[in-house]
């Protein structure tokens, strides 16, 4: 059939329907995409009305003032035709001093309406790209960053640098790695998934303030923990703390609060008449991984006014929960009345300080409780040791069978805590 259409001169490419070969156009490294003008008259100018833009930096250019000067020529040929997807790959070390034009760029990318913004920089440390363009859009409906610092593009309010979207009314999506978010709040009434990972966080608390969020993920981050606003919709979150933590986070040494009482980050943090840090936010979701290193004790101080999960079903914990005691892995099981399946991470915790007090005076053994939901138990371990025995032990007073508990020995470390 190729055969016959070469030889009958057939088009067939050319033949088909606009918006089959847009979205072939789409697929093209964008240098190509603007080189198909040259195969015919029916393919003239088609790139400029392609549904998506991805600029990726070095890959086809031999120096980045090659790629800037191309990419602004694009734009004004271009002009402000609908975009729905745009996106600025720039993965070399030079990012933030190569490419000047990155807020012109994103500028653009909103004044065409686009719906998915991504702006990966990949830069060295303190040379990632500065957001200074307002985020201001009504299409918008999800933003990918990575290498971001966020700070200039903040709002002061009430004399605090607020990250509002609320200029944003479509967003569901936002995705922040890598970046840096010294700012003391993060807004938006839409947001429906958040995700910061390998963040730098303020030095004070940043507020996090998302009431229509559906899923959040919070990991490996610098900096004191953000401060979870209520999240009625919420249904799962993964909570990973690491011992970059900000000092008011960690045991250093082994205090529960730090020793000044004018310390907004131990002491400022009132919600709905007591102190909750992470819990209070997160205790409508129905499915919870809440991970920290050994160091990291901010969950055990949330433990002291624990919320009810009521809509619970699935959870995993790692040692946290049972270091010097069960007490908190019981306050956890007596706040989650309808918990399905619990999964504990033991490891060997080398290196965890062994000054590290206990925050609380509690016997699991004579706190006699039910679990009547809970029918699926994983155990995970390296070696089965005394704090082993004594799960199993409260376990089997909580009245769930032996058989609805699987122990699997022999596992590696799954959760490495290095930045």
């Amino acid at each position: 059939m190729a055969d016959r259409a070469e030889a009958s001169g057939d088009d067939r490419i050319s033949a088909l329907p606009l918006d089959v070969r847009l979205r072939l156009l789409s697929m093209l490294p964008v240098e190509d995409a603007v080189r198909s003008s040259e195969l015919s008259r029916e393919w003239r100018g088609l790139w400029k009305k392609m549904p998506s833009l991805r600029l990726v930096g070095l890959e086809r250019f031999e120096t980045a003032e090659g790629f800037n000067k191309f990419v602004n020529h694009l734009i004004v040929l271009r002009g402000h035709l609908p975009l729905d997807k745009f996106k600025i790959d720039v993965r070399e070390s030079e990012a933030a001093e190569g490419y000047p034009y990155a807020n012109l760029w994103i500028q653009y990318a909103l004044i065409c309406k686009v719906r998915v913004l991504s702006v990966f920089c990949e830069a060295v440390v303190d040379d990632c790209i500065q957001l200074t363009v307002p985020l201001v859009s009504e299409r918008l409906t999800t933003l990918n960053f990575t290498d971001i610092d966020f700070e200039k593009c903040s709002a002061l309010v009430d004399s605090k640098l607020s990250l509002d979207f609320s200029g944003c009314p479509l967003l569901k999506s936002l995705s922040m790695d890598k970046c840096s978010i010294y700012v003391d709040k993060i807004s938006s009434k839409s947001l429906k998934r958040l995700l910061i990972t390998f963040s730098f966080l303020s030095h004070s608390r940043t507020w996090i303030s998302a009431p229509s969020l559906v899923s959040l993920e919070l990991s490996d981050c610098c900096g004191q923990a953000p401060v979870l606003e209520s999240m009625p919709f919420l249904q799962s979150a993964f909570i990973r703390l690491n011992e970059n933590q900000g000092s008011c986070d960690v045991m250093y040494p082994p205090v529960q609060k730090c020793a000044h009482r004018s310390c907004e980050c131990c002491y400022g943090y009132h919600l709905s008449g007591y102190q909750s840090v992470l819990l209070n936010g997160l205790s409508n979701a129905t499915h919870l991984e809440l991970i920290a290193h050994p160091e990291v004790y901010i969950y055990r101080r949330d433990l002291a006014c624990c919320p009810v999960f009521g809509n619970l079903k699935t959870l995993l914990l790692n040692e946290w929960c049972v270091d010097n005691g069960l007490h908190r892995l019981v306050c956890i099981l007596q706040h989650s009345p309808i918990l399905e399946k619990l999964t504990l991470l033991f490891y060997n915790t080398k290196g965890v300080p062994s000054a590290m007090k206990d925050d609380g005076n509690h016997d699991p053994v004579e706190q006699t409780f039910a679990c009547p939901h809970l029918k699926v138990v994983n155990i995970k371990c390296q070696v089965r040791n005394e704090r082993v025995s004594k799960t199993l032990k409260l376990l089997s007073t909580c009245g769930v069978p032996c058989e609805h508990i699987r122990l699997k020995l022999n596992q590696s470390r799954s959760y490495p805590f290095s930045y």
